[in-house]
């Protein structure tokens, strides 16, 4: 008996000593983690900064663009033109019922409705997709043509895949989704 409760004792120490050795290999990996914690810390301040400073350059960017394109349209070339001179001169009605838009003034009419909606975000979109961004690209136009066909949504607000889910036939009609909601929910 005595002999186990040595043996007993022994073990204990043993472990004693275990346990002071992983004390002190803690405190010095704690001792050796707070510089990288700060170092981590001063990382996440420089990265919030770089945040802030992208987003206000996305912002600024699709500002830009965005008055670029208008200005470089030629006055009168949106369907809203029409609505402005019909309303003003019912005259000229008979004229334009026979009038049909060419393409570029459709396409100038989606962008308008595009940029104009709450659904679309510019600076969101330019910061979502970075190449928009590096190629200078109006946002509003880019997601007309090719950002929506690739799956990508207009803001955080509008899942572009969802509403394709919901109405398939635009998916195969070529049919902007964004646009198809707005003029659905203006109709």
């Amino acid at each position: 008996m005595q002999q186990s409760t040595d043996t007993a004792y022994r073990e204990v120490l043993k472990l004693s000593e275990a346990l002071l050795l992983c004390q002190r290999e803690l405190a010095q990996v704690r001792e050796d983690q707070e510089p990288l914690m700060e170092q981590c810390s001063a990382w996440r301040a420089e990265s919030a900064t770089a945040q802030a400073i992208s987003s206000h350059l996305a912002a600024s960017l699709a500002d830009h663009l965005s008055r670029a394109f208008w200005e470089q349209r030629e006055p009168g070339a949106a369907i809203g033109w029409r609505r402005f001179v019909t309303s003003r001169w019912p005259r000229l009605r008979k004229l334009f019922a026979r009038w049909r838009p060419t393409a570029a003034m459709v396409e100038a009419e989606h962008i308008r409705l595009i940029e104009a909606s709450p659904f679309f975000q510019p600076a969101w979109y330019l910061q979502q997709h970075a190449d928009v961004a590096l190629a200078c690209i109006n946002p509003a136009a880019h997601y007309l043509h090719c950002g929506a066909a690739e799956g990508r949504d207009p803001g955080p607000e509008f899942s572009t895949r969802d509403y394709l889910e919901r109405y398939p036939e635009l998916a195969q009609s070529g049919v902007n989704p964004l646009v198809h909601s707005l003029q659905s929910t203006a109709a």
